[in-house]
C-alpha cells in the first residue's frame, strides 16, 4: 500500500576524515562496493553530487527514472532528489559532493551558475566522448 505522506530519509554530506569539511567532499572508488546501508531504500541527499563513472555496472534510480551506471559517464544530482540504489557491483569512480552553503561562499558562487549544477533540463546522465574522458582524468 502506498503512503503518499511517507517521509524519506535525507542524508547529509558526511565530513571527510582529513579536513572535517561539512560542505565539500571528494570521493574515489577503485573497485569499491557502494554502501549497503541504503541499498533499496529511497532517500534524498541534502547536497549536490557529481560523479565521473570510469567503470560502472550498478543500477540507480533518480526521481523514478532508472539508470544503469555506464562507463565514462558523468552522473549528477541536486539536493532533495529521490535516489534508490538497486545494484551492488564494484565501482570505479571519482565524485565531488557540495552543499548550497559551499556555493554561497564568496569565490564559489560562480560554480552555482554552471549548467551542470543548475541542471535546467533535469538530466542526470552525461555520456562522455573519448576526448572528454581524457580531460576529466587531468
Amino acid at each position: 500500500m502506498l503512503n503518499y505522506n511517507q517521509q524519506l530519509p535525507v542524508y547529509a554530506l558526511e565530513p571527510d576524515e582529513i579536513g572535517n569539511n561539512r560542505h565539500f567532499r571528494m570521493y574515489n572508488f577503485n573497485g569499491t562496493l557502494p554502501a549497503h546501508e541504503d541499498f533499496l531504500i529511497p532517500h534524498r541527499k541534502d547536497h549536490y553530487l557529481l560523479v565521473f563513472m570510469r567503470r560502472g555496472g550498478s543500477n540507480l534510480w533518480i526521481d523514478m527514472v532508472p539508470y544503469v551506471l555506464r562507463d565514462n559517464t558523468v552522473y549528477f544530482t541536486r539536493p532533495n532528489q529521490i535516489i534508490v540504489k538497486d545494484g551492488l557491483q564494484e565501482l570505479w569512480s571519482t565524485g565531488i559532493a557540495f552543499t548550497a552553503e559551499f556555493l554561497s561562499v564568496q569565490g564559489n558562487a560562480a560554480l552555482g551558475k554552471l549548467p551542470l549544477v543548475q541542471n535546467l533540463q533535469n538530466g542526470h546522465e552525461l555520456l562522455l566522448s573519448e576526448r572528454n574522458v581524457v580531460l576529466w582524468r587531468i
